[in-house]
């Protein structure tokens, strides 16, 4: 089966530190979706919660370097948009200058559908994290 990939790149101004916390915090998850949950070691579960703070699904760490790189996979508790693979989420955070980091995030191993759904929401919630880091206000989303 045909997967897709979603890669979205972003420069912040912040600092690989600040960007990392913003990462591995419920308060930038519960922003979009629902708080997350996890220490952050390879191997450890990452919980997904929805905003009514009920278990929604659980992944898996996979990478873990604080301030550098983090994935984990990406549950599809429906099984709608399943692939022979598990879909992961991968952040690969990089200095680029003074108070300036590079964020790549990696979207892999989806089926058309998810492609469809993340393609329209992720660029959403990263200018959201972007806006946040740098001002220290959320955008205003509808």
């Amino acid at each position: 089966m045909k997967t897709e990939n979603f890669v979205y790149v972003t420069y912040i101004r912040t600092t690989p530190e600040k960007l990392w916390a913003a990462l591995t915090s419920s308060k930038f998850w519960r922003g979009f979706s629902g708080p997350i949950e996890s220490d952050w070691k390879v191997g450890s579960p990452v919980r997904f919660f929805l905003p009514n703070g009920k278990l929604y699904c659980e992944g898996v760490v996979l990478e873990s370097k604080p301030h550098h790189t983090l994935s984990y996979t990406w549950p599809d508790p429906e099984g709608e948009q399943r692939t022979d693979l598990s879909q992961r989420l991968a952040w690969r955070i990089e200095t680029s200058g003074p108070e300036l980091v590079k964020l790549t995030m990696v979207h892999e191993n989806m089926t058309e559908k998810a492609y469809q759904g993340v393609s329209a929401g992720w660029p959403m919630h990263l200018s959201n994290l972007k806006t946040l880091l740098e001002t220290g206000r959320p955008l205003v989303l509808r």
